[in-house]
Order: structure tokens, then C-alpha cells, then sequence
């Protein structure tokens, strides 16, 4: 099994100027935790993801390469990190993308579950390596659908 039969040939995309608002709707509307990024020709340029709503949304000092492990000290509330968050809505997306590792078409099943498990994501997307074209998508959800259809 490879990454051409697990994965969702047709994801949901971000183009680079797409909102963060636009990005936001679409991850709590569907409830995903990955919206890949593509230019006009469908070249993957990384993606958008929960993580990145929490990079923009926390303050400046917790996220610094030096910054603080524990933060019980910020007194900061909902309605603050409210605030951030909707000074930021108007952003492009761009500013907030994240490069993963890809996987080929080819990429087999098993590499496919290395990349989720040593990167720490839930979707890995599949892009043609030659035209950087992204092909698809793979979810956590999509291979485990798959090992649990598998007849043993």
C-alpha cells in the first residue's frame, strides 16, 4: 500500500493570501488540524495548520527560541488572547506556513506512519517531487480507516 491509495486526492487548500480568518473558519468548519497551502499552479508551499493559531494567538515571550517553559505567571484571560488573535485575523496566511516533510505518490504505507509519528502531525501531504504539485493528502484518519477495513 502507498501514499496514492491512502490518501484524499482532492484536500481542502489555502492559497497564500487567504486570510487567517479564512484559515480559521475552515479548520473550526470542518474540523481539521491541517490546511495545505498551494500557489496558482498547485505547488505545495507548506501548510496552515492549528499549531499556526496558537503561534499567533500566544504571546511574543513563550514563543521565543529562549522562551518560557511555564507561563502559570501570565495573567493573561480568553478575552485577551481573544484580543491577539483578532488583531492577526487580516494577516495572509503565508506568514504562517509551516514546512513538513512530503511523501511522493509512491512513499509506502509504513514510511508514510514514520513521517506522522517522528513529525508529530496528523496529516503528511503527498507531492510530486519532480513538479512540487500537491497531489493529496493523508490524514491519521485515512490510514487508520484503511488498517481497519484490512481483512485479517
Amino acid at each position: 500500500m502507498n501514499a496514492r491509495i491512502l490518501m484524499n486526492p482532492k484536500p481542502m487548500t489555502l492559497r497564500p493570501t487567504d486570510t487567517v480568518a479564512v484559515a480559521a473558519n475552515q479548520i473550526l468548519k470542518h474540523h481539521l488540524r491541517h490546511l495545505p497551502v498551494v500557489d496558482e499552479q498547485g505547488r505545495y508551499l507548506g501548510t496552515f495548520s492549528i499549531y499556526s493559531l496558537l503561534k499567533l494567538t500566544l504571546p511574543k515571550a513563550v514563543l521565543d527560541k529562549y522562551g518560557l517553559d511555564k507561563v502559570s505567571f501570565v495573567t493573561e484571560n480568553l478575552g485577551d488572547l481573544a484580543e491577539r488573535f483578532a488583531g492577526r485575523c487580516e494577516e495572509p496566511v503565508k506568514n504562517w506556513v509551516n514546512i513538513h516533510e512530503v511523501a511522493g505518490p509512491d512513499t509506502s504505507a509504513m514510511d508514510i506512519m514514520l513521517l506522522m509519528l517522528h513529525g508529530r502531525t496528523a496529516s503528511v501531504p503527498v507531492v510530486d517531487k519532480t513538479s512540487k504539485q500537491l497531489e493529496g493528502m493523508i490524514s491519521f484518519w485515512d490510514v487508520l480507516e484503511k488498517l481497519m477495513a484490512e481483512k485479517v
